[in-house]
């Protein structure tokens, strides 16, 4: 059966790919048919009323956890040194050995070369890998528990949890098309924890200028305008994070920046964003401001730290960027003297009020494909302690120790009960990051609640005030696709036309924007997608997006 299971889920991993909607990321999934005879569960394991879930529970239960993506500080050599994962055994009462790809290792590659293992590890956390296709397939060669029925009793911190009206969108998609449950996810605990990319400005030569932080694309190039003349400053921007983030779309109520991107409109109908009347008036509004001279004329190769370069050495005044790169424009400036105060501020908006229709955000709460899904290696006691185990970090109690670690070691709580890190991580010789990865959970990704007060403790108040400028009076949310379920031949038949598709946009896009090609041209270049197959495409998500709905 491993054989056999084997080459079915490599066969869908092959063809899977990620469905992206403007700012933000769904996936694409592979609809199974599941099948019964193969599904190895248990059936003498039935849930039963049990009193309240408390830790540490007494099991003298040992469990395998192959982790990929709660990443050990490089200070130890494994798991049994490292204060957070001792921690999190001795608060749950379950011992867990740590597995992990060996040093060098291609994550994906060791992941597919650990299904293959006779005995299973009775954990598997990915990040990536836990998809609602993986898992209807996974579930379908019986390698993994459906965990519906169990959760209630065994898991009821997690239940509660999703099962909150302002999670119903997040348990949808938790949801595989036959209304199974199958792993525990990362979650985000709002969308503060979702966006991290946006615009930022100097706001010391706003005041200088006298100009108002800009609201409408209007509003943006008259201050890139006098930027350019006063300073000699352009608007920079690193084009992977400008196209995650959807970087001026909402200028125009556009759906896309320079990549290929799909979106569901008011009326619950899939379009392709780049064959909309407003994505050409976005490319109008960016043409005309590299040909006035206004964008980094190395746009296209900039990375982080080329623009982090320009910024300090006041070539640029403007930029879309990350939250941590907000944080290391004000560390930079400090240490020079420089005098520049960056600010974070809000997405371009049709008009002043109007809520923006593209960022960077997603439809739901579950960071998805990161989650932690139970073998069918475990025996009846050792599934029950995997729940118990993986409960933990939905629980009140294992929130705060996924997100800040030990009261009193890595964090106190201050006058108003708000955690804050102590010296051991906020002076870690190793730096702030080293020392999340030693005493919490959750820097990346983790198997619980990921916390507003987590990220902020991350930056910089400033960059970390950022985020609110970034998400308010938006809309942008419901335009997003979430995470989808193909059929294998529909699979087949998306990656063949989207491959091309996304090759093509992103060619086209450059060079609209650059002059390379006139808009003059845009009708041929929709027709040209036509050709490429989009209409195909359209009809394939819209049927995976109808029956997403009727979970």
């Amino acid at each position: 059966m491993k054989k056999k299971t084997l080459s079915r889920f490599l066969a869908a991993a092959l063809v899977g790919i990620m469905l992206v909607g403007c700012g933000a990321q769904g996936e694409q999934n592979v609809d199974t048919e599941s099948n019964s005879t193969e599904n190895s569960v248990s059936e003498s394991i039935t849930p039963e009323v049990v009193g309240e879930l408390t830790y540490p529970v007494d099991t003298d239960v040992e469990l395998r956890l192959y982790s990929m993506g709660i990443p050990l500080s490089s200070a130890y050599m494994d798991a049994t040194e490292s204060p957070f994962h001792t921690g999190l055994s001795e608060n749950t009462g379950i011992k867990i050995k740590w597995e992990y790809e060996a040093a060098g290792a291609d994550a994906n590659t060791a992941y597919n070369l650990m299904l293959q293992e006779d005995e299973l590890p009775h954990i598997i956390f990915t990040a990536g890998n836990a998809t609602v296709a993986n898992g209807t397939q996974l579930l379908a060669d019986g390698l993994i528990y459906d965990l519906t029925e169990y959760l209630p009793t065994y898991a009821p911190d997690y239940w509660e949890y999703i099962n909150r009206p302002e999670n119903e969108e997040t348990l949808r998609s938790l949801k595989t098309d036959a209304g199974q449950l199958f792993c525990f996810p990362f979650l985000r605990e709002s969308t503060y924890n979702i966006t991290y990319l946006g615009p930022a400005i100097r706001q010391d030569w706003l005041d200088e200028c006298g100009l108002d932080a800009p609201v409408t694309l209007e509003d943006w190039e008259n201050v890139l305008v006098t930027f350019k003349e006063k300073y000699n400053a352009r608007l920079g921007f690193v084009l992977g994070r400008f196209n995650i983030g959807g970087g001026f779309a909402s200028g125009t109520d556009a759906h896309a920046a320079l990549k290929l991107d799909w979106y569901v409109d008011d009326n619950g109908k899939v379009q392709c964003a780049n064959a909309q009347p407003e994505w050409k008036a976005l490319l109008e509004v960016l043409n005309r401001w590299y040909e006035m001279d206004l964008i980094d004329p190395d746009f296209t190769t900039a990375d982080d730290a080329s623009i982090r370069t320009k910024v300090l050495n006041n070539e640029i005044g403007a930029c879309f960027t990350a939250m941590s790169q907000v944080t290391n424009y004000i560390a930079d400036a400090e240490a020079e003297n420089t005098g520049a105060k960056w600010v974070g501020i809000g997405y371009a908006r049709t008009a002043e009020g109007e809520p923006t229709s593209c960022i960077n955000t997603a439809r739901t709460l579950w960071n998805a494909g990161y989650g932690a899904m139970i073998t069918t290696s475990c025996n009846e006691e050792e599934l029950i302690a995997a729940l118990q185990f993986l409960n933990y970090g939905y629980s009140e109690e294992g929130m705060m120790y996924w997100n800040y670690g030990t009261e009193g070691v890595s964090y106190t709580l201050d006058a108003d009960g708000n955690p804050q890190f102590t010296e051991l991580v906020t002076a870690d010789e190793l730096g702030i990051n080293e020392a999340f990865r030693k005493y919490t959970g959750v820097a990346t990704s983790g198997i619980a609640v990921q916390l507003e007060g987590f990220v902020k403790a991350k930056n910089n108040p400033v960059s970390a005030e950022a985020v609110y400028k970034w998400i308010e009076n938006t809309d942008a949310d419901k335009y997003v696709l979430p995470g989808l379920a193909f059929s294998e031949e529909d699979t087949i038949t998306y990656n063949d036309i989207t491959n091309a598709m996304n090759t093509f946009v992103a060619e086209e896009a450059l060079k609209f924007v650059t002059g390379d090609r006139s808009l003059d041209e845009f009708d041929k270049f929709v027709s040209q997608l036509e050709g490429l197959g989009m209409n195909d495409v359209l009809e394939i998500i819209q049927g995976a997006y109808d029956r997403y709905l009727e979970k």
